[in-house]
């Protein structure tokens, strides 16, 4: 019996003693219990048997009457009523007070505090009012006891306080007593004893004094307490005959044929797995369990529960003997063995995962003890392949524990007809052994596959105590796999010295590689690089993080790829290149070559590459493209600007590629390079910007320019001939030893212009840009169509040269210092351009509108231009000669532009010029600039005429009376007064600005007449000279009179703007482009000055006459 079996029998006998013991008492009797109530527990260690035996008798402590004792009043811990009362009242004020204290004198205002205060206080008098109410509580509670005596409730829970502890102390005595009997345990059975028992009945223990004789009878005497060697031996031999005869009568399974009897009992061996030692009593009785060993050799040591398995054995061939019990028991012994066996291999696989070679995550393991089978997996980190898998549990076959490698290439080897081993679940606690169904494979592999992994081991048996070796030798093979997989692609090579190794063949130079070698740790199934860089510990994660071969292969041509990114990368960096690190572009550039190949086998990886001196965002693109075997360049210009945080192609030329092979690539082509690229950057840079500025362009080629290019794009004093013009496709120089280099671009007219239409009647609609890096120069060619008056005007400012060899063309020209200067010449060409179109156009009208021999331009400037227009602007006055050598033109236009648009005119009078006095009018009127121009010329003659007259009057005024006075309502009304103080004469003679309608057709007219304010009558001073102007000017008399002195009319331009008023009329009328009117006279500005000077000369000299008369009658 076990040490448990015994402390069960202990507290068993403890209690039923126990209960004895309270049976004997008397059925009346009342249990007490007085203890201290300090006292909840007693400590086992110092409980003695005094201590239990004082315990016990307080137990049964019985009054003889009968009648149980009363409860214990407790006088102790009241409190009165009103005691309680006061306190909570003293209680809640002093918590009221205090809050007041400390959140009254708090001057915070915030609105979220003054909540808070208020929630806070609520919470107070909350919890007050619940103390108060529990008060209550109580109160109502204790009415509601029968005459108020609550204080045999407080007795009578105290009551139960002390004997729960009474209670309590009674389990820690039983607990003391039963830790006292440990020794209470039965003799151990063996052999004697079993004899003892067989032939007595019952053991011979010390305390019965029997001995057996030698004649099988019994004594009492002390002389010899063991049994005579003579009886075992006589014993034994029966035995050994009655099981023998037992075996040869009883079926025996095919492994209990190798047994053996002796000592009375059988042996039988299984190889591998245990060794039984069974007997009987007689032959009728069945066999029982004696002993049992393994014959399996382990490391661990496992306790055998020899007593449990003892009762199971005997069971089986008790209850089975009418049934093959041997059969069974094999089964039984068999399957433990095997479920034992599972374990122990489980433990083994523990101890290499924690502590053995496979530690730190290596390799993990799941234990079914249900199933009874071991899934295991290992190369946990690594990822190359897929992880390693094996399964450890019984085969069907067999019935024996085997280790199957599960992985992707070993399912194609379970499935052929040779190895149709599988392990799956029994349903009981133990594994079986069929011989039919499939696994789960994978179908990738081809037969010439198996045919190459034919003689791997899959199978292994033989595992207990030897685990640790079959992984090794698993992984060992897995290894293998993978690398003949790997040098199967042809991407590695494989290394005579060391087969372990694989050689990886990486770039060193652009015509150079040097092998690297990688392995594969047996341990984590990761692979390494002897001797690593760190650019091959950066590709060493990733290639461990793979999966797939086909990754893995791409991730070592990615480490090529990068390679040789690196090795182009410290040439051009090496020969004064800048290699930017910053730019990447989301997507990859398009390349030519890969379109064409449709392999996707190909890496590709970009540089971006520039000059210091280059523009800025400006980059010599090098698309690198690789594959397992071969490595192309190609080479490209591009545009890369960043927005907003972001990189974007903005151009790429894909008209120009150069393609190249890596071998190719030296350090003179590079060096070369430089010297070659930089107008083809120019280039680019110019044809992307007039592509943003929607201008339309083309690049000269060398075709282009030698034969359709125009003559003038080429100056005589070129020394280079077209044909050493670079092709700027191509940028490859026919005359490389000078360096000279010239691109040419063409653009149209109207789109560099931004769609104005203003220089389309001016200039050809093709210009060429010329651009010369040798001498940093560029220049913009273009040809009027026709000869204008603009080219008749020199004008230093707009920088226009005139070629030598053609009138018609000419250019602008711009030296630059930085190449990024090129791109905002575009703008000055464009500003210099429109400021032409400005210029010409205002030009044009001017020679349009005044057409006449007095019209000449005296200065142009882009944004000014001074003219003459006026006949005989040359004043006598002695005031007047300062302010014409200051102001020697008669009108300025200020160009106002806006957006390289004319915005408006600014039309500016000299001081000298007659017209002068309508500034104003000009400047707050908000006229158009056409309006102006006609205006000026129809009344240019109007305002000499007035001009002379009124200085006539300031020369001659010591000998004349008569004021003349000129004012002006406004543009189209004028009144000329003549005013004499001495006579009290006064004349209004006005001229107004009318359309007119003759023969169908509108036109301004001068509209000449008297003013009808001043009343005149007839026997006014002033009616002689009316009624004279009115008879010999107004009436229009056909003959010339030779007593009048009008002036020729044969001076007038026959292109004034004003038409003749009569085209019939002849020669013999004085004002033949004049019309009569009621009370006046119309004409155009072609008769306006003679009408207004015979006028002038009527009202003077009558005026002055009259006058002199009067004075001299005086």
């Amino acid at each position: 019996m076990s040490s448990a079996d015994v402390e069960s029998s202990g507290v068993m006998m403890g209690r039923d003693t126990l209960s004895n013991g309270l049976k004997n008492s008397s059925a009346n009797s009342v249990t007490t219990v007085s203890t201290n109530e300090e006292s909840h527990t007693v400590n086992s260690e110092h409980t003695t048997n005094d201590d239990i035996i004082a315990t016990t008798q307080k137990l049964h402590t019985v009054l003889n009457d009968g009648i149980p004792p009363k409860i214990p009043n407790v006088q102790i811990n009241q409190t009165p009523l009103s005691l309680v009362i006061r306190n909570l009242t003293i209680f809640t004020i002093k918590e009221i007070s205090q809050y007041m204290k400390m959140n009254l004198n708090n001057t915070n205002s915030n609105s979220n505090n003054t909540s808070m205060k208020k929630v806070n206080f609520l919470q107070l008098v909350i919890y007050l009012r619940n103390q108060f109410l529990k008060m209550y509580v109580l109160i109502k509670w204790a009415k509601t006891i029968k005459r108020n005596n609550f204080n045999a409730l407080i007795d009578l829970l105290n009551w139960f306080r002390t004997t729960n502890t009474s209670v309590n102390n009674c389990i820690w005595a039983l607990k003391a007593s039963l830790d006292s009997m440990t020794n209470a345990k039965l003799p151990n059975a063996d052999l004697i004893t079993a004899l003892e028992v067989l032939s007595l009945g019952r053991p011979n223990l010390p305390s019965h004094f029997l001995n057996i004789t030698p004649a099988g009878g019994m004594s009492n005497t002390d002389n010899d307490s063991s049994v005579p060697e003579s009886v075992i031996l006589k014993v034994l031999k029966d035995l050994n005959l009655v099981v023998s005869i037992k075996m040869a009568l009883m079926d025996l399974p095919p492994q209990f044929n190798d047994y053996y009897v002796k000592n009375g009992r059988v042996y039988i061996s299984v190889t591998n797995e245990f060794e039984i030692q069974l007997s009987t009593i007689d032959r009728n009785s069945p066999f029982f369990f004696v002993d049992l060993n393994f014959l399996f050799r382990t490391e661990q040591t496992l306790p055998l529960n020899k007593t449990r398995l003892e009762k199971l054995i005997n069971d089986l061939l008790f209850k089975n003997k009418d049934r093959k019990p041997l059969f069974l028991l094999y089964q039984f012994l068999h399957k433990y063995i095997l479920t034992l066996k599972l374990y122990m291999i489980h433990i083994e696989l523990q101890a290499l995962e924690n502590v053995g070679k496979f530690s730190g995550g290596n390799m993990v393991h799941i234990y079914n003890s249900k199933k009874s089978i071991i899934s295991g997996r290992y190369w946990i980190n690594g990822k190359s392949g897929n992880k390693g898998k094996f399964t450890i549990g019984v085969d069907r076959g067999t019935e024996k524990l085997i280790l199957r490698w599960d992985n992707d290439f070993t399912t194609g080897i379970l499935k052929q007809p040779d190895n149709k081993s599988k392990l799956e679940d029994t349903g009981n606690n133990f594994g079986k052994v069929t011989k039919s169904g499939t696994d789960d494979v994978n179908d990738n592999h081809t037969v010439s596959n198996y045919d190459k992994f034919s003689n791997m081991p899959i199978i292994y048996n033989h595992i207990l105590g030897n685990v640790e070796n079959i992984l090794d030798e698993i992984m060992f093979n897995h290894a293998n796999v993978i690398r003949m997989k790997l040098l199967s692609t042809g991407t590695f090579q494989e290394d005579e010295g060391n087969s372990d190794v694989l050689l990886f063949q990486l770039p060193t130079t652009c015509i150079s590689t040097a092998p690297i070698q990688m392995k594969i740790d047996l341990i984590t199934g990761a692979f390494y690089f002897k001797n690593p860089t760190p650019l091959l510990l950066e590709y060493i994660q990733r290639i461990n993080r793979t999966e797939k071969t086909e990754d893995l292969i791409k991730i070592l041509q990615k480490l090529k790829l990068d390679k040789i990114t690196h090795v182009l990368r410290n040439m051009f960096e090496k020969t004064g290149w800048i290699c930017s690190q910053v730019v990447k572009l989301d997507k990859l550039i398009p390349t030519q070559f890969k379109i064409q190949s449709h392999q996707s086998d190909l890496l590709q990886n970009d540089l971006f590459i520039s000059l210091p001196k280059w523009p800025v965002n400006w980059y010599l693109i090098l698309t690198v493209i690789s594959s397992n075997s071969s490595c192309v360049i190609e080479k490209r210009i591009g545009k890369i600007i960043s927005i907003k945080g972001k990189w974007e192609l903005k151009y790429l030329d894909m008209s120009s590629i150069v393609s190249s092979k890596l071998e190719t690539m030296t350090y003179q082509k590079i060096m070369s390079l430089q010297k070659t690229i930089l107008h083809r950057i120019i280039n680019h840079m110019l044809i992307d910007s007039l592509n943003e500025l929607k201008i339309k362009n083309q690049i000269c080629s060398m075709e282009t320019i030698s034969t359709s290019l125009p003559k003038y794009v080429l100056e005589e004093n070129d020394k280079r001939s077209s044909t050493d013009v670079d092709d700027a496709m191509t940028g490859i120089s026919t005359a490389s030893q000078d360096e000279d280099y010239i691109s040419i671009i063409t653009m149209e007219l109207v789109s560099f212009l931004e769609g104005s239409q203003a220089l389309n009647d001016i200039l050809e609609s093709s210009m060429f840009m010329r651009i010369d890096y040798t001498n940093s120069q560029i220049r913009l060619y273009a040809r009027f169509k026709r000869d204008i008056m603009i080219k008749q005007v020199q004008c230093k400012e707009l920088l226009i040269h005139f070629v030598k060899d053609d009138n018609l063309a000419f250019y602008l020209c711009e030296n630059f210092k930085s190449l990024s200067q090129i791109v905002h010449y575009l703008s000055t060409f464009r500003q210099k351009l429109m400021q032409l179109v400005v210029v010409t156009d205002v030009v044009e009208r001017l020679h349009k509108n005044f057409a006449s021999d007095n019209f000449k331009i005296v200065a142009l400037k882009p944004n000014e231009i001074s003219f003459d227009y006026l006949r005989n602007n040359n004043s006598t006055s002695s005031t007047m000669i300062k302010q014409e050598e200051e102001e020697k033109q008669d009108c300025t236009i200020n160009i106002i532009t806006s957006d390289m648009k004319v915005k408006n005119l600014s039309v500016t009078l000299s001081k000298t010029n007659p017209q002068h006095i309508i500034q104003p009018f000009i400047n707050n009127g908000n006229y158009d600039y056409h309006f102006i121009f006609n205006y000026l010329q129809f009344t240019s003659s109007l305002f000499t005429t007035l001009r002379d007259i009124i200085n006539e009057r300031k020369e001659n005024k010591e000998n004349s009376f008569t004021k003349v006075s000129l004012g002006l309502h406004n543009l189209s009304e004028y009144q000329l007064v003549y005013h004499n103080a001495e006579v009290g004469t006064k004349i209004t003679l006005i001229i107004e600005l009318k359309n007119a309608s003759h023969n169908g057709r509108n036109n301004i007219q001068f509209y000449v007449h008297f003013s009808n304010d001043e009343h005149i009558t007839t026997k006014s001073a002033a009616y002689p000279m009316i009624h004279r102007v009115r008879n010999e000017i107004f009436i229009l008399d056909t003959k010339v009179k030779g007593s009048l002195t009008g002036p020729d009319t044969s001076n007038a331009s026959p292109s004034n703007t004003g038409t003749s008023a009569d085209k019939t009329s002849t020669p013999l009328r004085k004002f033949p482009h004049s019309i009569r009117l009621v009370d006046g006279i119309s004409c155009d500005s072609r008769d306006i000055e003679a009408i207004l000077t015979e006028i002038h000369s009527i009202l003077k000299v009558d005026s002055n006459a009259k006058t002199e008369s009067n004075g001299k009658s005086k």
